[in-house]
């Protein structure tokens, strides 16, 4: 996990500085678009930023099916130890049972 903040630290501040660099040494490169003309130092921080965007909304996408398949199967555990339960209730007398151990 350090390795994979020191990747998105070190390209983060890439963007930042190629947006700076282009500010200083390109200000009148204007790209056209239907709002008007914009800066091209605007453009490459604002496209990592919306890439950025769309895979924090990509991974809370991933995370929240995450929750929802663990409710699944612990709802699924959660029947089957009843099912487990009801036939130790049914078949008590084919459990053996240690004398000096708690029953579980």
């Amino acid at each position: 996990m350090k390795l994979a903040h020191w990747v998105f630290l070190l390209a983060s501040l890439g963007v930042v500085v190629a947006g700076f660099y282009l500010y200083l040494a390109f200000p009148f490169l204007e790209v056209p678009t239907l709002l008007g003309p914009w800066p091209l130092y605007y453009l490459l921080p604002g496209a990592y930023a919306l890439g950025f965007l769309v895979g924090g909304a990509y991974a809370l996408a991933l995370w929240l099916w995450g929750v929802g398949e663990r409710r699944a199967l612990l709802r699924e555990v959660r029947r089957l130890q009843g099912e487990v339960n009801a036939l130790k209730r049914e078949r008590i007398e084919e459990i053996p049972r240690i004398p000096d151990r708690e029953e579980v």
